[in-house]
């Protein structure tokens, strides 16, 4: 099962990227900004929301990669911000 880093992984202060810990997690505000540097990080964590409810880091494994078009992810901003 794939996880999707999109728009809907916004937490409320902004999307939470990098392995947890002290001075590792940023917090960013925009969701392009937000991908573009998980797109360059070796393996990129973020955090989303599991099924609870609840945010969880998740690691990407290399090339565990997968375009999603930028009208689906503009309807998913228009809903969740970022």
């Amino acid at each position: 099962m794939k996880t999707f880093f999109l728009p809907d992984c916004r937490m409320s202060a902004g999307y939470e990227i990098g392995a947890r810990g002290k001075g590792k997690e940023r917090g960013i505000e925009s969701y392009w900004t937000a991908l573009d540097m998980l797109m360059a990080m070796a393996q990129p964590r973020f955090r989303r929301r599991n099924a609870q409810g609840k945010f969880g880091t998740v690691t990407c494994q290399p090339g565990d990669v997968e375009d999603v078009s930028r009208s689906f992810i503009e309807l998913e901003r228009a809903k969740h911000g970022g």
